[in-house]
Order: structure tokens, then sequence, then C-alpha cells
């Protein structure tokens, strides 16, 4: 039993400490909240939220939750083709073990179309970040002076960038998080914030009776510990319900729930743990509520860059 808490113990700090940035398993469900070049891509006012609870039921597990808006400015020009820009704003919360981490930010994307549904997308994507350690939930068993002794906030600037390149039948992107990679100062000699890279690509396949299959892939480079994907295959009937499967590499098999009522969507996955949390039952709830001011007879038009 005491090595398997030790384990525990060690699987949870990794993650804290290597990830850094929260982790989603509804990503596809919202890609603006991991790339700012999806500012504004849609013509439409869109805002999502989303809880994750990882780990529930484990002492510390990570909780996650975001807040996201995003709608394209008023264009000067009414041809199709013309280059616009826009705009979003995200406000996320992570808390995991004695760290607390909550960031607001602010997105500006420009968009280029390159011909017939196809697209080039640059983001950046700016802010401030309040990190705090509460070292009354940590002990060391000998006194260790790289340990704060007190609680700690600190606040940092954010700044981000993406690329969004999509046609009528697949996409691909990139994004960056952390450029400057602030210090922790207050609570140990070299810990700090590093550059988080991530790659996003998925295509679509629709049948004569209008159902689609999407498949998708997003890439997790950390800064330490191994390469993290997410494998999703989702099946969407005719738009209004979608269910789908996926892979997490490092830790878990995604189930996928989503169902939209008009302007309206709630979408809800289960991951199964298949690493050696798993050993307590520890999985993880992801539940989200959408909002999407696209008109129905253009939606499934204006959603197809995103495939959702």
């Amino acid at each position: 039993m005491r090595k398997f808490a030790l384990l525990l113990i060690l699987i949870l700090s990794f993650t804290g400490w290597s990830q850094q940035t929260t982790q989603y398993s509804q990503w596809s469900f919202n890609q603006f909240a991991i790339n700012p070049a999806l500012a504004g891509v849609k013509n439409c006012l869109e805002v999502r939220t989303a809880v994750r609870a990882q780990w529930a039921g484990f002492d510390g597990a990570p909780t996650s939750g975001l807040f996201t808006i995003n709608a394209p400015l008023k264009k000067k020009k009414k041809y199709y083709y013309d280059s616009f820009h826009g705009l979003g704003a995200k406000i996320e919360r992570d808390v995991f073990g004695p760290f607390n981490n909550f960031a607001l930010t602010i997105a500006y994307a420009l968009h280029f179309p390159l011909g017939d549904h196809h697209r080039i997308s640059f983001g950046l994507s700016g802010g401030l970040q309040q990190f705090a350690f509460d070292q009354t939930q940590v002990t060391t068993i000998d006194p260790d002076p790289a340990v704060a002794q007190s609680s700690n906030q600190m606040l940092f600037p954010l700044i981000g960038a993406g690329v969004w390149y999509n046609s009528k039948n697949y996409y691909i992107g990139g994004a960056i998080d952390q450029f400057l990679g602030s210090k922790w100062e207050d609570i140990g000699y070299a810990s700090r914030f590093r550059l988080h890279t991530k790659i996003q690509a998925g295509t679509k396949f629709t049948f004569s009776n209008k159902t689609s299959l999407l498949p998708g892939v997003l890439v997790r480079f950390p800064p330490a510990g191994p390469v993290s994907f997410d494998l999703n295959l989702m099946l969407d009937f005719q738009d209004n319900f979608m269910v789908g499967i996926g892979y997490r590499n490092t830790d878990a098999l995604i189930g996928f729930l989503k169902l939209n009522i008009k302007k309206f969507t709630i979408g809800y996955s289960f991951d199964y743990i298949t690493s050696a949390i798993r050993g307590g039952n520890f999985h993880t709830h992801e539940i989200s509520l959408q909002f999407s001011g696209c008109k129905k007879e253009k939606r499934a038009f204006n959603a197809c860059p995103l495939f959702e």
C-alpha cells in the first residue's frame, strides 16, 4: 500500500510540473481555447465554457475550468475573399495539489482566405496569470530551503501565438504558450514556466445521409516528460448529435457525447484512466456548454473549418 501511495504521488507531481498547462479531453469542441489564431474564425459570436475533474476522488488531483468568447470584427468590405480580423478572450482556472493558477488572456487573429474554402490565420494572445503556491499542503522529510516557507501569490505576464490553415476537408494548426518563461522566484531557485507547443490536425468524411466521420489529433510537447497525443474519432449525426472515442497515450481511453439544441451545445466526456493511478479508480469527468450565434442555415458551412 505504501508503494502504491508513493507511486500515485510521483505520477501526480510529474504531471503537475511537466505539463504546467491545463489539459482538456474536449479540445476539439473548443479549439480557440488552445490556439489564438482561431479568434473570430466563424462569422458569429461564440461563448463556451468547460469544467474538468481529473482523477476524481484523488486528494490534490487537478480540477480545471475555462470560459471563452470570440467573434469576428466587422468587415470593411463585403467581398468573400477579403481578409478579416477576430477578437477573443479566455478566463481559466486550474488547481492541482498546492498550486492554484488563474489566467486571463485576450487574443487577436488575422484571417486570410486563399480561395474556395481555404484559409490561413495568424493569432497572438496576451494577458496576466496569477500563480499561487500553498506550502501548508507540502511536507518534506527534511527541511528544504527550495520549498517556500509561506503561502505565495505571484503575478506573471502571458504571451502566446498560433497559426492555422484549413480547407473544406481538413485543418492543421499549431500554438505556443509561455513565451516569456517567467521564473517562480518565491517558490524555488530553478522553478519557472517553460515553453509549451501544441499541434492540432483533423479531417472530415461526409456520407450521403449527412452523417460525418471526424478523426482528429492533438499533440503536446511539454518541456519535460514524454510527448502526449490525443487521438479522437467522432461520428456526427446530421449536426444534431455526436458520439466518439479517444485515446491519450499517456493515461486514458476517452468516451464523448455531444448534443446540439438550437444554438446551444452540451458536451460530456469520460476518461478511463489506464496509467498506474487507475488502481484507485480515479477516473476523469468533463462537461462543456457552448453557445453559437451562427444562423442555423449557415451553421454547416461556418463550422466546416473546425468540424464541430
